[in-house]
């Protein structure tokens, strides 16, 4: 008896690493990961074109370039002038730097001129005589002074108090100047009052304008209470025509 084995066909089976496997086309796999990279830049380019920002035309590029550079020329215009006036107000500070020494040293020198006049004052006002019929405050010595021929008075009047530790005194001086003109006509000039405010002496000088034709013979003196309604003194005084 005969047995006849008959060969078996061999079974394909396909090895992971066989690269001599017959060509399919792509994976789906490939072509879904590629589709998906093209669906993300494309919506990339649409946020970017929707709600990013915009990119500038040549024209528009052009524009702002100018107008940067117009605004670079503007900014050193500025800070020219800024420089400029910077320099001057140094030149003006140290002009009054130097204008300030030279009144304080000035200011110094007239102190000391000052401080041995006060002295000799004080101690010509000890001198002057106080009348004590019109109150513990006087009119005490008088130099008025009228230029012949003309209309210029001038006028120096000391006023004292008789004790140097009185309280301070303040009101108004008051002068009068009597004359007559040249046809004989008289009449009374009083000056605006001048306010007054001393401890223990004060002189008063000053100059004023008579009117033409006019000639003082004598001066009245009132001095005034602060209220300017209470006289405190009075004196008649000389006038001088020279």
């Amino acid at each position: 008896m005969v047995i006849r084995v008959q060969a078996k066909r061999a079974i394909f089976k396909p090895a992971p690493y066989d690269t001599r496997r017959g060509s399919r086309g792509l994976p789906s796999w490939l072509i879904l990961l590629m589709v998906g990279i093209l669906l993300g830049g494309a919506g990339v380019l649409f946020l970017q074109a929707s709600y990013g920002e915009k990119r500038l035309s040549a024209a528009e590029t052009q524009k702002l370039t100018e107008e940067l550079k117009n605004l670079s020329v503007e900014k050193q215009t500025l800070q020219k002038r800024v420089d400029e006036a910077q320099k001057v107000l140094d030149t003006e500070v140290h002009t009054r730097d130097s204008q300030i020494k030279e009144l304080t040293g000035k200011l110094t020198k007239a102190e000391g001129i000052i401080v041995p006049l006060r002295e000799q004052l004080d101690v010509f006002a000890k001198t002057l005589v106080f009348d004590p019929r019109f109150g513990p405050i006087g009119i005490s010595t008088s130099q008025i002074i009228q230029e012949k021929n003309s209309t210029k008075l001038s006028y120096l009047v000391w006023l004292l108090q008789e004790n140097a530790q009185r309280p301070e005194f303040k009101g108004w001086l008051e002068l009068s100047f009597e004359g007559r003109y040249a046809n004989g006509r008289v009449e009374t000039v009083t000056l605006p009052r001048i306010e007054v405010k001393f401890k223990h002496y004060l002189h008063i000088t000053g100059t004023t304008d008579l009117p033409a034709g006019f000639t003082a013979t004598r001066t009245n003196a009132k001095l005034m209470a602060e209220d300017g309604k209470k006289q405190v003194t009075w004196r008649v005084l000389p006038v001088v025509v020279k």
